[in-house]
């Protein structure tokens, strides 16, 4: 029902991998690690194609929570033209990469979505370019990655548990000292 062939890269159920072989009865994927992963076909309901036609590669970037968002939209966007333009990766990738913006604000920082159409099976390998070529212009435009913040702060009442305890030590301490004091002028 050309839901695959062989040489695609499918995923089913919780196992995926590069069709290599499959009849009537089973279909045979290679997964990453190199094993050879057999599915009786009739076990066969949901099949995710990724590489059927064309790839994507969804790409998320977290920087900085104080990081200037308009510069660095203005950075990725360069550096995915600049991807796009490059004649070794133009035959891999189908359209202009689209950096769609943020995603997502929260105490590790912005996180930024970038979609890059290639054609099938490119998807990895122009993910890890685009991944090099972040991390240099990253370097080199100061862009710091999101790290998670955390606020640790006294409330008010804790605050005033230190202070009642420290004034309730010093009272021992001049209880003992008043005592010493007391046992020695009786001596």
């Amino acid at each position: 029902e050309d839901q695959y062939a062989v040489g695609d890269v499918i995923a089913v159920g919780d196992v995926s991998g590069f069709v290599e072989n499959m009849n009537l009865r089973i279909t045979q994927l290679r997964n990453n690690e190199g094993r050879l992963i057999t599915i009786p076909n009739s076990q066969i309901g949901i099949v995710q194609n990724l590489s059927k036609d064309w790839s994507r590669v969804d790409l998320t970037i977290e920087v900085a929570f104080d990081s200037d968002a308009n510069q660095v939209l203005d950075v990725l966007r360069q550096l995915a033209d600049e991807m796009y333009r490059d004649r070794e990766w133009r035959s891999k990738i189908l359209e202009s990469p689209q950096v769609l913006g943020i995603d997502k604000i929260d105490h590790a920082g912005l996180l930024i979505r970038i979609w890059i159409k290639t054609r099938p099976l490119e998807q990895w390998s122009v993910a890890r370019e685009f991944r090099r070529r972040l991390k240099q212009t990253m370097t080199q435009k100061h862009l710091m990655i999101g790290i998670p913040q955390q606020l640790s702060r006294l409330d008010e009442a804790i605050d005033d548990m230190l202070h009642s305890r420290q004034d309730g030590q010093k009272t021992d301490h001049q209880l003992d000292t008043s005592h010493s004091s007391h046992t020695t002028s009786e001596g």
